[in-house]
Order: structure tokens, then C-alpha cells, then sequence
């Protein structure tokens, strides 16, 4: 067995002190290592370089650990009990990293716990001492009978559940006969905590029922971190890493705000992946060491599908409404439609470039790249909606995932490449080949009009300034003209705002203007309120520019272009159509 000792070094330094033990029975040359990528989160991130110092004792006796690379260090075999002690810098508030300080710990096991790569699959075990007086511990790691001591099977599912220690509001509630717990931590004001349970539990209960099988947990918890201007999840396989901004939280006013809709989101896509990539995964991942980058076309599969499915299962467990579910959709459809990379970059590049592309974006990352999240939840969209429109409304995309999920089950393998498209094939009795190959191999627009339609929404294209983002409108009227667009986000700045991302041949762009410049004023007049001054601008209209760029003051003349009909709004042509989308499926 590998024994693993964690403890505060220093709560005000940040440093955890991770001691792994263990008994050599022979002289075999062995190597350390941890891991650079985190399962869920693909980019290379290189948690060694957090480690401050490393020492290693065989018998009492210090003993060399000599590092190789940057995140291997390898030790001259000797019989005995070996002991490998090493300080980790623990500052990162991600829910993929790992903190300490004062009023709180954290950490997902890849960042702390160099694995002994010739003994991958002896069990662990993992005991936390040392902790404030006071501070709770959440985890759904198995517990022995000793206080604050854990056991695993292996080292992969050491570094699959996440912990959470300091001081903890605890919720729990139980969904689909499955005792299920929130946990919450940070700092935060009263909240109507029996409308946050009452709803993530109804959400919980539909997607175990969806999968008509055993669920792949026998317990749940959501660990959800607060605080200021956050967000972000990662999923697990019985648990779920949350942070939120604590202003997320519902209210005792009975309000569905929109900031409170999206967390309701977040819960139902990282619980959905619990399903969806924790137990359906690519090979590639399932036979990854996390030492390099693991190569899959699949991810829109993965990520995307979830994506579609987290705000669907909001609708269908009667959490918001079918007009709230359909003003998240417009403005996913919108912030697809507005990139110019969705006609540059298929689905299936855009997740096996995932690690060099979308996790490491630019401000050209609009021009030059799709989201496997945003386009992937449109894609699985119009899949399921021609299943349904080819199946005679007889099959959907659920009896994909279900059958996905029962072989899972059957073979405990991961998907090979072309497995998706095969299982979902048989599933459903329907060639896919056509428009598998157009939505995810090519980088054509998806019908989604013709697919709305036939679950009774009808898809407008407004040319609307880019700010508004998409809606649902309950009656559409075609505007007058044009609103005049900047062709650039921006964001504010110390003075007025910075362009954040500029559009190709917007009209930004063509007055030679670059992410990163700082508007001051436009037409002379100082910016105090840009949305409201650019709203004044009328399509043509030459508009003198004052910027700031490298620190110098600057001018130029801008031709206000026509805002492109890419903002979608969504309005209800079939009731009943809809109902039979958004209900529950038997």
C-alpha cells in the first residue's frame, strides 16, 4: 500500500507538506511523478513546478531523488521503508488546483500526489492531520473507521475526488433514492438555502432517471466554493468542484436572476458528466498517464453534449420555464454565430486542438476558432432533433446516451474514435453517416432554423448591436435599419473601454484599430457611458476615434458599419411542438 500524509506546513505561506510512504521488497530502480494535466480541464499545466522541495529517506537513511524532467524524479531501488517528504505551494482558487491559507483548503489530488509509476494499481491511502481547530473536512473519498483517514483502490482514483476543508454549510437531500450533499464554503450572506436544495435535487432526479440504470455513484457532493466575480466547475466521479460568485446564490425573494439560472447550469453540467466523460470516455483519456497531452476528436461529444444537455435538464425538471430555457439558447446560438471562426474550424479540430487552442485563447480567438462547448451543444441539438424528425419522434438523443452509458457498463472501456457515431447508429436505427460528417467534420452552418422549427421555435436573425447577445421575444418585428456595430467586444476600462477581441473586416479593423486599444472618446465627447454614446452612431457615419495605445494618445476615423443579422431571437410558433421537445422522456 502507498500511504500519503497531508498536512499544513504553513497556512499564511501556503505550503502543504505531503509525506508518501511506502515498503521497497526488492532493488528495482523506481520514478515519481505528477501529473501535468488534470482529468476535465485540457491543457498542460504543469503542477511540479509548484513543488518548493523534495527529499527522500529509505530506512531513516536520506537517500537521492534525482529529477529527470519536469515532473519525474527517479530513485536507485533499495529494499526498505521508504519515505518521500515534499512541500507544495498552494495558492491557486481554481477548482482544478490546490489553496491554503487562513479559513480554507482545497485541493484535486493531480496537484499534490506524485505517483509511484511502477505501482499505479496498489491501493492508497490518504490521511490529513494538522488541520485549524474547527475546520470540517468534505470529500466522497471512502472513509476507513479512523478519523480523517481515506483508502482507494488505485492511484487514478486517489486524484479523482476532490477536498474541501475549512468552515462548511452543509446541505444535503436525496435524488433518485441517492443521498446527495452541497457543500458550501466561502464567505456569503443569508440565502434561501431550501430553494438552492430543492432545485438542484429535482434536477439530479431527472438525470438519473433519463439513464434508466444504476447511477455510476452511490453518493454525490457538489463542493461549491464562493466569492468574488468566479465561476467555474470540475467534474468527478461521485462529486463535483464548483465556484460561484456568492451574489449567485437565490435569493428569498422567489427570483430565478439570471446569475442564479446559470449556477443552476453549472450544477447540472458537472452532475451530467458523471455520466459523460467519468464513465463515457475517450480512450484516449481513460489510457492517458497525464504526462502529455492526450489527442481526441470527441470532446464536442463530450463537452458539447453536456453543454446542451445541462440547460435542458433545467427546463425538464421544471426548475425555469420554456421561455427562460429558450433565452439561454439564443444567446449560445449568438455568441456562435457572431464568430467568424465557426467558418474556419470544425468541431471535430477544435476539440483535438483543444489543448493549444481553446485553452489557450487570444484575443483572435473569435476569428480563428469555434467552441466545442458552445457550437457542440448546437450540433448535438440538431442531431437530436433529426433523430426525432427520422424516428418518427420515436427516438432521441437520450437512447444515444443510454446506450453509450450501458456499454460502458458491459466493457468498462474507453470510446475508441469511430465508436460514438457506431453506438449511436445502433441506438437509434438511423444513418448519421451525412450529418455526422457535415455538423462535426466540416465547418458549415447547422440548420438550426429547420431543426427549431420542428420543435415549434421560430429563429430570427436581428441585426442588433453585438451587445445585446440573442433573446426570446415573445412577438418578432423586423427592425426599420441596421444598428451600427464597433465590430469589437470591449470591456471597461480605468477610462473609458479597451477592445477586447476585434473582428475581421469590422469596422474597428478597417480603422486600424487592435485589441488592447483604450477608447477615450468618441465624436470628442469623453466616454462615461460607451453603450449608450455608441447607440447614438448611425450606420455610415464617419465617427472621429481618440485612443490610447502603448501609452500615446491617438485618433482615427471610423466608417460605422452595418451590424450583421447574427443575433438570434427566438420566439414560440408551436406550443405543443415545444412541449413535447422540453418535457420529460419516458
Amino acid at each position: 500500500m502507498l500511504n500519503y500524509h497531508l498536512q499544513p506546513h504553513s497556512l499564511t505561506q501556503h505550503l502543504w507538506q505531503v509525506r508518501l510512504s511506502f515498503t521497497q521488497l526488492d532493488n528495482q530502480n523506481f520514478s515519481l511523478s505528477l501529473p501535468s494535466w488534470v482529468p476535465g480541464s485540457y491543457m498542460i499545466r504543469d503542477f511540479a513546478r509548484h513543488i518548493v522541495t523534495l527529499s527522500a529517506s529509505c530506512n531513516n537513511t536520506p537517500v537521492s531523488a534525482e529529477q529527470i524532467n519536469k515532473n519525474t524524479w527517479a530513485c536507485n531501488g533499495q529494499t526498505g521503508n521508504w519515505e518521500i517528504t515534499y512541500l507544495v505551494y498552494a495558492f491557486d482558487t481554481s477548482v482544478r488546483g490546490s489553496f491554503l491559507n487562513t479559513e480554507r483548503g482545497f485541493f484535486d489530488g493531480a496537484c499534490l500526489f506524485l505517483r509511484h509509476n511502477q505501482r499505479e494499481q496498489e491501493n492508497c491511502q490518504l490521511i490529513i492531520t494538522g488541520l485549524p481547530e474547527n475546520w470540517d473536512i468534505a470529500t466522497t473519498m471512502p472513509q476507513t473507521s479512523q478519523s480523517h483517514v481515506y483508502q482507494v483502490n488505485n492511484y487514478r482514483s486517489l486524484i479523482d475526488y476532490p477536498v474541501e476543508m475549512g468552515y462548511l454549510l452543509r446541505l444535503p437531500f436525496s435524488a433518485g433514492g441517492i443521498e446527495h450533499e452541497i457543500v458550501i464554503s466561502g464567505h456569503f450572506s443569508s440565502f434561501d438555502q431550501q430553494r438552492l436544495v430543492d432545485d438542484v435535487s429535482k434536477i439530479c432526479a431527472s438525470e438519473i432517471a433519463m439513464f434508466a440504470a444504476p447511477a455510476p455513484f452511490d453518493r454525490y457532493s457538489f463542493l461549491l466554493f464562493v466569492g468574488n466575480g468566479i465561476y467555474g466547475g470540475l467534474e468527478h466521479k461521485s462529486s463535483s468542484a464548483l465556484m460561484a460568485d456568492r451574489h449567485d446564490l437565490p435569493q428569498k425573494d422567489g427570483k430565478n436572476t439570471d446569475a442564479y439560472i446559470t449556477l443552476l447550469g453549472l450544477f447540472s453540467h458537472e452532475y451530467f458528466h458523471a455520466w459523460n466523460v467519468k464513465s463515457i470516455i475517450p480512450s484516449a483519456f481513460l489510457n492517458s498517464k497525464l504526462d502529455d497531452e492526450a489527442y481526441t476528436q470527441l470532446l464536442w461529444a463530450f463537452e458539447g453534449i453536456t453543454s446542451y444537455y445541462d440547460d435542458w435538464f433545467l427546463v425538464r425538471s421544471g426548475v425555469i420555464t420554456p421561455e427562460q430555457y429558450l433565452q439561454l439558447l439564443a444567446k449560445t446560438i449568438t455568441r456562435v454565430q457572431q464568430g467568424a471562426g465557426r467558418l474556419k474550424q470544425s468541431l471535430a479540430d477544435s476539440s483535438f486542438t483543444a489543448w493549444t487552442k481553446y485553452y489557450k485563447q487570444n484575443e483572435n480567438s473569435a476569428n480563428s476558432i469555434v467552441s466545442y462547448y458552445q457550437k457542440g451543444a448546437l450540433a448535438a441539438l440538431c442531431l437530436d432533433h433529426y433523430i426525432r424528425q427520422h424516428t418518427g419522434q420515436q427516438k432521441n438523443l437520450d437512447d444515444i446516451m443510454r446506450a453509450l452509458y450501458q456499454d460502458w457498463r458491459q466493457r468498462g472501456m474507453g470510446l475508441a474514435e469511430n465508436e460514438w457515431l457506431k453506438i449511436a447508429q445502433q441506438a437509434t436505427g438511423t444513418d448519421l453517416t451525412q450529418v455526422y460528417q457535415q455538423y462535426i467534420m466540416t465547418t458549415a452552418d447547422l440548420p438550426l432554423t429547420e431543426q427549431l422549427q420542428q420543435a415549434g421555435v421560430q429563429l430570427h436573425w436581428a441585426a442588433l448591436p453585438r451587445q445585446h447577445g440573442g433573446a426570446y421575444v415573445e412577438h418578432y418585428s423586423v427592425a426599420e435599419q441596421p444598428s451600427a456595430d464597433l465590430g469589437a467586444r470591449v470591456q471597461p476600462a480605468s477610462f473609458g473601454v479597451s477592445l477586447q477581441q476585434v473582428f475581421n473586416q469590422g469596422s474597428a479593423e478597417n480603422a486600424g484599430m487592435s485589441a488592447g486599444d483604450q477608447l477615450i472618446a468618441i465624436n470628442d465627447e469623453i466616454i462615461t457611458d460607451f453603450n449608450k454614446q455608441w447607440a447614438r452612431i448611425h450606420v455610415g457615419e464617419t465617427v472621429r476615434i481618440h485612443f490610447i495605445r502603448d501609452g500615446l494618445l491617438r485618433q482615427t476615423t471610423l466608417l460605422a458599419q452595418a451590424a450583421l443579422a447574427d443575433t438570434a431571437l427566438l420566439s414560440i410558433d408551436n406550443a405543443l411542438l415545444l412541449q413535447r421537445w422540453l418535457q420529460p422522456q419516458p
